[in-house]
């Protein structure tokens, strides 16, 4: 094998080419330091501060991790709904004793719902608050629902439930959510102040949990129905079939998790390095100062 073909392979591998790099990168960044050192205080003595100076940088960057993890680094699981129950028709017999309260009847219909602004949603809210038994009812536009419906897709979709193999054999009716760490009751600088410091300040995050309600759709508004040429149906609720109620949890993961290891391990280690080059001081200093050997007589 030549030496063109060989370079040819590792720059279309991408894979290869950045294990290269990044070794060499390491090579030469630390194994210039480590000459340095290597040159003017030994081979032992500067490996021991490299490795001390490389554990120190650790620490450094581990904190970055640890206080606001990213992309770039490390990261443990990451917060996400996870899926607890799923009720076909009433509530009454669900598992989570909050959900067997909550009471749908009293509501506009969805399409409503999601067609109103925001105004109009927060007087619908304010109306419904009473029947809703602690729940708070949670537009299409928020984050917080558009995270729980893909959760749901993804479980409903799975060939499990029959009847629906796609997102268009059914149409999501409410959605709702309740618990999590409060929110902040006004807009004033010292509302805000005092919810960011007392949410901070708590050990533990009291259960978030959300409810997604879907109705299977009616045969022929389905995408099969469709005639050749013609547009798909708009689809319908079925008002025949019980309505589907999947209740989920927030999972707050473990994000920094991964980056607190990191930080601790490399702490423990450098404060380890540390002391052995405490002692090796120690050493020498004890050896400079102990008295020089009397002189050898040498004979006439």
């Amino acid at each position: 094998m030549t030496l063109s073909t060989i370079l040819a392979g590792i720059a279309w591998n991408p894979q290869i080419r950045g294990i290269l790099v990044v070794t060499v990168g390491v090579a030469v960044l630390m194994g210039s330091i480590y000459l340095l050192l290597l040159t003017n205080l030994g081979h032992r003595l500067g490996f021991l501060i490299a490795l001390t100076g490389f554990f120190a940088w650790m620490v450094i960057l581990g904190l970055f991790w640890w206080v606001k993890p990213s992309g770039t680094g490390p990261a443990g699981r990451v917060p996400a709904w996870q899926a607890e129950e799923i009720n076909t028709g009433d509530l009454s017999q669900a598992h989570l004793v909050d959900a067997r309260d909550l009471d749908t009847s009293n509501l506009p219909d969805p399409q409503e719902i999601d067609d109103a602004t925001p105004d109009e949603f927060e007087q619908i809210a304010r109306d419904e608050e009473p029947y809703l038994s602690g729940w708070r009812l949670v537009p299409a536009s928020e984050p917080t629902r558009g995270e729980a419906q893909a959760v749901v897709d993804e479980i409903l979709t799975d060939g499990r439930y029959p009847g629906i193999d796609a997102t268009t054999d059914y149409v999501t009716m409410y959605a709702f959510e309740t618990g999590g760490k409060p929110e902040r009751q006004g807009d004033s600088i010292w509302d805000r102040f005092s919810n960011k410091v007392t949410n901070s300040l708590r050990i533990t995050s009291p259960p978030h949990y959300a409810i997604i309600q879907v109705c299977p759709t009616t045969p022929e508004t389905r995408p099969e129905a469709a005639e050749a040429g013609q547009p798909p149906p708009t689809p319908e609720c079925d008002t025949s079939t019980d309505m589907i109620s999947v209740v989920l949890v927030r999972d707050l993961g473990q994000r920094r998790l991964v980056p607190a290891l990191v930080t601790i391990i490399s702490l423990l280690c450098f404060g380890v390095l540390c002391y052995m080059l405490h002692v090796r001081d120690r050493r020498v200093i004890q050896n400079r100062s102990a008295p020089l050997p009397a002189p050898t007589p040498t004979g006439g």
